[in-house]
């Protein structure tokens, strides 16, 4: 699971809300950020790499193990049909080859929910640090003077001078160093408004 926390960690969907420029301005006042970097060597996503390894990772295993014992068994009941065949007959199917069968489907949607839970808390991540790197990468350009700030990976060449992202890399350490895993609870299908107590009453 460490490989899909890194990749996760990589993936660069969140960049493009950091900079909406459609392409090149066309001066020397084009700054670029290689955000992969920032999403794999910043302190808030190394932090980050860290909690979900801690948090996720026994259960990858716990889930993996309890997968491959439903394969296993249901392997088994398979075999028990073939051998319970006569030749030349079809073979019956049986009550605990479908239980197997089901064992090894509940086994599989576990394993694919917690991956879905994995790349929902990266991408809740990813947000974070983007949100954080805005006010730096603001500072970075007036201090440079720059007319823009564009990801690195929308541009299809770019000066290594124009480059700030050990800078931005460097201040955002300083002011976010910790990224939270813990996903914000989202409001309740159909949940009622809050009454508002200065509502006028009716006669």
């Amino acid at each position: 699971m460490t490989k899909m926390f890194k990749s996760a960690m990589l993936a660069a969907t969140a960049v493009a809300s950091l900079s909406t420029v459609p392409a090149f301005a066309a001066d020397s006042g084009t700054l670029v950020v290689d955000f992969d970097q920032v999403f794999q060597n910043s302190a808030a996503a190394k932090s980050a790499t860290a909690q979900i390894q801690a948090k996720y990772q026994p259960l990858g295993a716990q889930r993996k193990a309890a997968f491959d014992s439903a394969v296993a068994t249901y392997n088994a009941q398979v075999e028990a049909i073939k051998k319970a065949t006569k030749p030349g007959a079809q073979p019956s199917d049986t009550p605990a080859r479908q239980q197997a069968a089901e064992r090894v489907q509940q086994a599989q949607d576990s394993a694919e929910q917690l991956n879905q839970e994995v790349n929902q808390v990266m991408g809740y991540v990813r947000s974070q640090i983007v949100d954080h790197a805005r006010p730096v990468a603001e500072q970075i350009r007036a201090e440079r003077k720059a007319t823009v700030i564009i990801p690195k990976d929308g541009a299809l060449a770019s000066d290594p001078a124009a480059d700030v992202t050990s800078t931005l890399i460097q201040r955002l350490d300083t002011s976010f160093p910790t990224a939270s895993i813990v996903l914000p609870q989202q409001p309740a299908a159909g949940a009622a408004a809050p009454a508002n107590p200065k509502a006028p009453q009716g006669r």
